[in-house]
């Protein structure tokens, strides 16, 4: 069953900063994130800016991209995580 996510604003900031870190600090940016979840570059760069919440199968997809749990991409914030890290992440597509 696909659904959005609603509910907690908390998981919407992290997800938020945790999405436009990712695409800055990994070799995965905006272009090649919308390529692999087979939508446009305007809709990932929405889920950043505008705060647009993501359906849950397409969380999944991004956890899945990242190699991340999608707990983490909701609920810790990584660039607090990462913080120590002087170069961008290359985490396995």
């Amino acid at each position: 069953m696909d659904t959005f996510l609603k509910g907690d604003s908390m998981q919407t900031v992290y997800f938020q900063n945790n999405l436009k870190y990712l695409t800055t600090h990994t070799l995965i940016n905006q272009a090649e994130l919308s390529r692999q979840l087979g939508i446009s570059r305007q809709a990932v760069n929405n889920m950043i800016v505008r705060n647009e919440n993501p359906r849950l199968s397409t969380i999944l997809k991004i956890s899945e991209i990242y190699n991340i749990d999608a707990s983490d991409l909701l609920f810790v914030d990584l660039e607090e995580k990462y913080k120590d890290k002087k170069t961008k992440i290359s985490w396995d597509a």
